[in-house]
């Protein structure tokens, strides 16, 4: 059974130029129905090596020293220990290994300079299951986090709401699936990392000022063309 089941399902994101618009004009981000995303035909292993086979690229969500947008917390192995100790949860291989190794997150980058960051807390799920924070975007227009629950079953739930921070006098730590605002992106966060990385490539190798970028893959173009 997918996880969080009463919310709806959707890949937030950009629009990728030439292939996939935004529904209404001048929007930074839309709600692009789940069911019409392409399929992914890659394995993607708990170690990341699909990852780690892309080049390296600039003002990667790893170089925090760089970009405009710079985290108080740098989503490290020791920060995650910290911020989950005392408690049992069991987070998924896939994203222990993005958090541990700086590696794979020099091979992603985002066209919105969205940036990593673990937040404050912890965030408890009514009905059961905890939800991590790890991604917001440079003006907090949205933030990602993991959804684990008690059972192993995990997704990725993108919402406006700061979730896992303390902010305008009011601590977000706990999440009601049947009452507040959130959507699921994807059933894993492999899933996740995988769309999020070939849809900021996607974007940037096609934006107009486009020229210094590598031509699309044959494998991001047949991402994009699926959208046509």
């Amino acid at each position: 059974m997918a996880a969080l089941p009463s919310l709806p399902r959707a890949w937030w994101s950009t629009d990728l130029p030439g292939y996939r618009e935004h529904p209404q004009p001048f929007a930074t981000y839309s709600a692009f129905p789940y069911a019409e995303l392409p399929p992914i035909r890659r394995p993607l292993d708990p170690e990341l090596n699909w990852l780690r086979d892309q080049p390296p690229v600039p003002r990667s969500l790893g170089h925090v020293d760089s970009g405009d947008a710079v985290p108080e917390r740098r989503a490290t192995s020791a920060e995650l220990d910290a911020l989950l100790a005392g408690t049992a949860i069991e987070l998924p291989a896939p994203f222990r290994t993005f958090i541990a190794d700086p590696e794979p997150r020099t091979r992603v980058r985002s066209a919105a300079l969205c940036y990593l960051d673990l937040g404050q807390f912890v965030v408890d799920v009514a009905g059961g299951g905890s939800l991590v924070h790890f991604l917001s975007d440079q003006q907090w227009i949205l933030h990602w986090l993991l959804y684990v629950g008690g059972d192993g079953s995990e997704a990725v739930v993108v919402t406006e709401t700061p979730l896992g921070f303390e902010a305008e006098e009011h601590r977000f730590a706990r999440f009601d699936p049947e009452g507040d605002g959130a959507t699921v992106c994807a059933e894993s966060f492999s899933e996740f990392l995988y769309r999020f990385w070939i849809d900021n490539e996607i974007y940037l190798r096609s934006v107009r000022n486009a020229a210094n970028e590598p031509p699309l893959t044959d494998e991001q173009r047949r991402y994009a063309e699926h959208f046509r």
